[in-house]
């Protein structure tokens, strides 16, 4: 059912560096046909192979040492163009958050018509020592959706699957947009949804350029995530909103969906050959 041999991206943003004790538990195993691109998001440390490679991680490595703070977005950003501009070779690509880990990178075999892979995640939620434990063995985890809960299937776009085509399309539409996105998250009162906004703008996307494109779900466990920080405000700004929260975001959502949406319009014109027609 799977092709181990398939060569695999994994882009990881970090700021704490100090997280990435945790997700190099996972990586160290995951074989030898991953290339880790990690942007390193604190201006004040720089991140060496050296660092890495004591964690235990002895693969393909890239770091990216950033001159100022750029948050998420930017920071994904930055990973998709210089696996772009570095011919990085990888038919898939995933997202990996500092302080979470990659339990496996299995992929069936699949056909050209799906441009994800979306699968399952457990979360660490209450105990310290379950993190602890992970760290030693990221198998090392019971289920008992007190503790630690599955997400059955997960949707974001961390912890996902995607052919490294529609993330280089991914990047390139973000690019274009990145203004609008910006004005959208100056109007916010809260953290913008960084993860949820790339994977609908991914969807949208993707079937941009083949309508019949669709994500697979695969019914495995792939990701791990920890999630013990309580904090309500990071960064000096509301984690969620405080008053009807799901639908502020799905309003936000909107707003940054109808951007990508315009602007794949405007880029696809722009991007016509010479000397083409082109409908009004």
């Amino acid at each position: 059912m799977f092709r181990h041999k398939s060569r695999v991206i994994v882009g990881m943003t970090t700021y704490y560096n100090e997280n990435l004790i945790i997700s190099m538990s996972g990586m160290s195993r995951l074989g030898k046909n991953i290339t880790l691109i990690i942007h390193n998001d604190n201006p004040d440390v720089k991140l060496t192979r050296s660092k890495i490679r004591r964690m235990g991680y002895k693969g393909r490595l890239h770091i990216i040492n950033s001159d100022y703070n750029k948050g998420m977005l930017d920071s994904r950003l930055e990973i998709i163009k210089y696996a772009t501009e570095h011919k990085i070779n990888a038919e898939w690509f995933l997202f990996a958050d500092d302080d979470d880990i990659v339990l496996n990178l299995n992929i069936p075999r699949l056909e050209n018509n799906h441009f994800a892979i979306i699968q399952n995640m457990a979360v660490v939620r209450t105990r310290l020592v379950d993190v602890l434990r992970v760290i030693n063995n990221p198998d090392n985890f019971t289920i008992d959706n007190e503790n630690v809960y599955l997400v059955r299937p997960h949707i974001g776009l961390a912890g996902t699957l995607v052919r490294t085509e529609n993330i280089s399309q991914l990047g390139e539409i973000l690019g274009y947009v990145r203004q609008e996105i910006s004005n959208i998250d100056e109007s916010l009162g809260f953290r913008p949804p960084v993860d949820m906004m790339m994977w609908s703008a991914l969807n949208i996307i993707a079937r941009h350029y083949d309508e019949k494109t669709t994500p697979i779900y695969m019914d495995e466990l792939n990701y791990l995530a920890i999630d013990i920080d309580t904090a309500q405000v990071k960064y000096s700004m509301q984690i969620q909103p405080q008053k009807n929260p799901q639908q502020q975001i799905m309003n936000t959502l909107a707003k940054y969906d109808m951007a990508v949406r315009n602007a794949l319009v405007t880029h696809t014109t722009n991007a016509a050959p010479a000397g083409q027609e082109l409908n009004a």
